[in-house]
This record gives C-alpha cells, sequence and structure tokens, in this order.
C-alpha cells in the first residue's frame, strides 16, 4: 500500500512539473517571437530617412545642392516621388504602437517589401542605379546587425 501511494504521489508531483515546464516554455517562446519593436522602430526610422533623402534627389521640386542618387532619363518623377512617399508611409507603420501586434516575422517580411521595392526603384530610375542599389542594401544589413 505504500508502495502504491509512492507511485501516485510521484506522479502527480511528475505531472505538475511538466505542465509548469510547458507553460514556462511557452511564455519564453511567444516573447521570442514578439522581437524587440525599438529596435525595429529604429530600423523603420532609418530606412524612412533613406527614402526621403532619394526623395529628395530625385523629385524636381525640391531643391537637392550634391544630390547623390541622380535621376536618369528614363525616370518619371510624379510616379517615383508617389511610389516614394507610399514607401515612407509603409515603414513609418513599424514605428507605431500597431507593429507591436505583429510578429517577428511578419515585420521583417514587410521590411524586406520595402526594401526590395526601394532597390528596384533605384536601379530602374538613377545613373548607376545597379551600384546605387547594392550600397544601400549593404547600409541596411549593417543597421540590420545592429539590432
Amino acid at each position: 500500500m505504500e508502495l502504491l501511494s509512492a507511485v501516485l504521489i510521484g506522479s502527480i508531483m511528475s505531472f505538475l512539473v511538466y505542465r509548469n515546464l510547458s507553460k514556462i516554455t511557452q511564455s519564453i517562446d511567444e516573447k521570442s517571437n514578439k522581437g524587440n519593436f525599438s529596435s525595429y522602430a529604429d530600423f523603420s526610422v532609418k530606412i524612412q530617412e533613406h527614402i526621403r533623402q532619394i526623395k529628395k534627389d530625385l523629385d524636381d521640386d525640391l531643391d537637392s545642392s550634391d544630390p547623390k542618387y541622380i535621376k536618369n532619363e528614363d525616370c518619371n518623377t510624379r510616379n517615383v516621388t508617389k511610389e516614394l512617399n507610399d514607401l515612407i508611409r509603409k515603414a513609418s507603420f513599424y514605428e507605431t504602437v500597431l507593429s507591436k501586434s505583429k510578429s517577428k516575422e511578419e515585420i521583417e517580411s514587410g521590411f524586406i517589401k520595402i526594401l526590395t521595392k526601394l532597390e528596384k526603384i533605384v536601379k530602374e530610375n538613377c545613373i548607376d542605379g545597379e551600384e546605387k542599389a547594392e550600397e544601400l542594401k549593404e547600409e541596411f544589413f549593417k543597421y540590420y546587425q545592429q539590432l
């Protein structure tokens, strides 16, 4: 009888320990999946700064004294500035409280879409676009590594 009660108590204790460990590991997983949102907000600011600089350099209405990005003859300034404004709007979302409802993977996917579109704009509308786009990639990669 004593053996049976010892086994029963041991089984109950094992079950309780297992359940508590499951809760703890689940909590840790949820926290790690959410990521560090202040870092993502900082990264978003860096993206927006670059987009604004490109917009300033390419926009005929804005005066840029020493442009880094020089538009080519195929550049449709109106469409490009519209696309750049849209990218700024999308990137600014990741500075808001609403972005906290997104998972780390969703946020990173959003950044990839923004940066891919920016790369395409630079390649298609700037003199030495391939080179400038590659420089952008390297800069953003450095920023991302600092997250």
